[in-house]
């Protein structure tokens, strides 16, 4: 029987989830409501897949939660959210989830989607698909891993650096120059004094910049060579 550990802040939501789940034939292993008591369940006890809110009590939301889970854990995760708008599901739209449930969501739609994140995440663990590493980031007192492939750019300012993810965004009294050298050079290209940015999510660029998704990024002069050859183009 698969078990799984639900993390929600509603406390009437979380008992008709673990009725229903129940009925399901899945064993609910624990109900909590925030990231500290779910990383210390998670060290004492496994689990096979994490039933998430987004919005839950404490500094960290259910978004830096997966994160710290994902870094420590080969578990799937179905985010919950009662946030229906494309900007909002689009910043959870990422590698560090097996999918989500928009509230109120019907029977049908939570088994759906705890079968489907079950079977995606064996299916990425058939295939040996792992992160490939992560940066390690303090927010709000507390260690973030942030997976390299969340990364999307990086821009200067000053004496800090603005970290700019899938998910969100981070601040960090740190200079560039410094995350340059941490993340690994096959992934992340200099392409101007002020930004660094993941090759991956770079979907069109010229002489002048790169665009990833709607953010426009200018390159330094005589890169755009370079840029050619890293994206072996």
């Amino acid at each position: 029987m698969k078990k799984i550990l639900i993390v929600e802040d509603e406390q009437e939501l979380a008992n008709n989830i673990c009725e229903i789940l129940a009925n399901l034939n899945y064993k609910v292993a624990a109900v909590v409501d925030n990231a500290v008591s779910a990383l210390e369940f998670l060290e004492a006890n496994s689990v096979d897949l994490v039933l998430m809110d987004i919005l839950i009590h404490g500094d960290l939301d259910g978004i830096d939660l997966a994160y710290k889970i994902r870094d420590s854990y080969d578990l799937p995760i179905v985010f919950s959210t009662a946030y229906s708008g494309t900007e909002y599901l689009e910043r959870i739209s990422s590698d560090i989830h097996e999918g989500y449930l928009l509230k109120p969501f019907t029977l049908d739609s939570l088994k759906t989607a705890v079968f489907f994140g079950l079977k995606h995440h064996e299916e990425k663990l058939a295939k040996g698909k792992k992160e490939k590493g992560s940066l390690k980031i303090m927010d709000k007192g507390y260690l973030v891993p942030v997976p390299y492939s969340e990364i999307t750019y990086l821009k200067a300012d000053g004496l800090y650096t603005k970290v700019y993810t899938k998910a969100k965004s981070y601040l960090i009294r740190d200079i560039l120059k410094s995350f340059e050298e941490k993340l690994p050079s096959k992934q992340f290209l200099r392409v101007h004094k002020s930004f660094l940015v993941n090759i991956s999510f770079i979907n069109s660029f010229n002489a002048k910049k790169v665009n990833l998704g709607e953010t426009s990024i200018p390159i330094r002069r005589g890169l755009y060579k370079e840029l050619l050859e890293k994206l072996n183009l």
